[in-house]
């Protein structure tokens, strides 16, 4: 993992969204609909975070992580199957 990486990844099976982020850093963890509502944060240091998307309705949403003075975003589609 290069020093300024964020990793944000979707896992169908389980309905979570994982971030791994640089270890020992204050990060800020928001997920957010495509209006911009927050419908999770956390704020932790620890390196793993994930969001729970179980019972969310299908479409679009936004994963926000700040780490210091940088932002990392991702867009994620969760389908129903």
């Amino acid at each position: 993992m290069r020093t300024e990486e964020v990793i944000i990844y979707y896992n169908e099976p389980d309905e979570k969204v994982y971030i791994k982020v640089r270890p020992g850093i204050e990060t800020y963890y928001q997920l957010q609909n495509l209006s911009g509502k927050v419908l999770q944060e956390a704020h932790h240091i620890l390196p793993l975070h994930d969001f729970d998307l179980t019972g969310f309705p299908e479409g679009n949403y936004f994963v926000l992580v700040t780490q210091g003075e940088k932002l990392y975003s991702k867009k994620i589609r969760k389908e129903d199957h």
